[in-house]
């Protein structure tokens, strides 16, 4: 192994430790088209279903000789060289075996050809990426819930199964928004109604609208399973037996005995089955998603069918062809009294509409009672506001010249006194979440230099609540 290799790159995929760095010269030439046409249907033909299985070998003339049918079948070159087809059939396959596609192997005086089973691999991939089905996103769903009960029984190996689905997941719907969008803009740019007609309920309705979109919104909906999932990822996080087995096989079969990169690789898999809880906004923008495209394609067909492009031309076409039909044919108007056109075929002429003539908006100035009652509402919406301004007078009132205070010591005066009061207590239920959240978290960031938290024991009660004891603490700077 080189020192570029070895340089820091350990966590990058090593593709071409298992595929030659050769293998995308011919999808890369200028020809790439061709040549993939040509590479799917000899594997398909010599090495597909039916047929020999990856790593079997077949003499060089039959290859050759196959080579030579599919090109007189249908030339992807579309005849565009004068070359026989024998030695363009020789040059494909060297350039093939060149290239790693196939593997050249002699047997004795007999040359054998075939295609190496991490070379079919590679080739299945590149086929299902090319011809994209609508997924099954319910039955996704219902194998992260099955893989997490495996898991919470033991089975730790189906903890990272589960958060790889769970990223699939979530990827799928954003993707579908995406093909969306994609398909919408590519039919903006067919010049003819029929082919932008023919494009959206071909492509988008049958492929995206009905295939994925209909899915998300039927039985196979991604909630259906989603508070399970996430209230067995949260237990076999807090559970503290489960959390260290997980973290066991974690470092023993993922991260090489190295028990920071386990945690790591626990933590990345976790916060993925946790990404589940954020489902509800994918869905809305896959929803303004399909509700924008199908706006832009029915104003587009208004448009289409309204513009009066050679329209007289249209009218005095059809006019000629309806005088040419007998009468009682399916082309004519049901009971058209024997006449094809007249004015009393013709739609009535609009009538103008009067406008409504609106009601003028009477004004009166409020009552004393109405003044008193809004300036009541206003001073109750303000004693219930907690700010930090307030909230730090709130304990500033009762830490004074201490370092530390316990809510047994928190008095209430007043409603603003309560309403500070339990914005302390939701402070102290946060205080529990992870060093690297708290920057981000707005409830630990109304109060700086002090540290809310719950005390191992003991129970405060008041007139108004009864909860676990917690303490104010002065923070000491440093």
């Amino acid at each position: 192994m080189n020192s570029f290799t070895q340089a820091g790159l350990d966590d990058v995929p090593p593709l071409f430790d298992r595929l030659p760095l050769e293998l995308f010269r011919p999808l890369a030439a200028s020809n790439g088209r061709r040549y993939w046409i040509m590479l799917c249907r000899l594997i398909g033909e010599m090495w597909g279903d039916g047929g020999r299985s990856p790593g079997e070998e077949a003499p060089k003339p039959v290859v050759i000789r196959q080579i030579e049918t599919l090109l007189a079948a249908d030339d992807p070159w579309d005849e565009e060289l004068e070359t026989p087809i024998t030695i363009r059939a020789h040059d494909i396959a060297r350039f093939l075996v060149d290239s790693g596609w196939l593997s050249l192997r002699r047997r004795g005086v007999a040359e054998m050809v075939t295609v190496r089973p991490v070379i079919a691999q590679f080739h299945t991939v590149l086929c299902e990426f090319a011809q994209h089905e609508p997924e099954f996103l319910g039955s996704k769903v219902r194998s992260i819930f099955l893989n997490l009960r495996a898991a919470f029984s033991g089975d730790q190996d189906q903890y990272a199964e589960a958060a790889k689905q769970a990223k699939q997941c979530m990827a799928y719907i954003a993707n579908t928004g995406c093909r969306v969008q994609d398909l919408m803009d590519a039919l903006m740019k067919l010049a003819s109604p029929g082919e932008f007609v023919r494009g959206f309920f071909e492509e988008y309705v049958e492929k995206i609208f009905i295939a994925d979109y209909s899915e998300l919104r039927t039985k196979d909906h991604p909630l259906q399973h989603r508070s399970q999932i996430v209230a067995m990822t949260l237990q076999l996080q807090h559970d503290a037996k489960q959390h260290e087995a997980l973290l066991a096989w974690y470092q023993e079969k993922k991260a090489g005995g190295d028990r920071n990169r386990a945690e790591y690789l626990y933590e990345r898999d976790t916060r993925l089955l946790m990404r589940l809880k954020d489902v509800d906004e994918q869905l809305q923008r896959l929803d303004e998603e399909i509700r924008d495209a199908n706006q832009r394609a029915i104003a587009f067909i208004e448009y289409k069918m309204r513009a009066p492009k050679q329209l007289d031309k249209l009218l005095a076409r059809a006019m000629q062809a309806t005088n040419q039909l007998d009468e009682g044919h399916v082309a004519l108007p049901a009971a058209s009294g024997f006449r094809h056109a007249g004015p009393e075929l013709l739609a009535k002429p609009r009538t103008a509409t009067r406008p409504a003539v609106a009601t003028a908006v009477e004004k009166r100035p409020p009552t004393l009672r109405e003044l008193a009652m809004e300036q009541l509402r206003k001073r109750m919406a303000d004693n219930r506001l907690v700010d930090r301004v307030k909230l730090a007078n709130y304990v500033g009132r009762h830490l004074r010249d201490r370092i530390s205070v316990t809510s047994d010591e928190l008095g209430i005066e007043s409603i603003n006194d309560l309403c500070c009061y339990q914005r302390l207590l939701l402070i102290a239920a946060h205080d529990a979440c992870p060093p690297s959240q708290r920057r981000s978290d707005p409830q630990l960031q109304m109060l700086r230099s002090v540290r809310i938290e719950f005390m191992p024991n003991g129970t405060t009660s008041n007139p108004y609540l009864e909860h676990p004891r917690f303490h104010i603490q002065r923070e000491l700077v440093r």
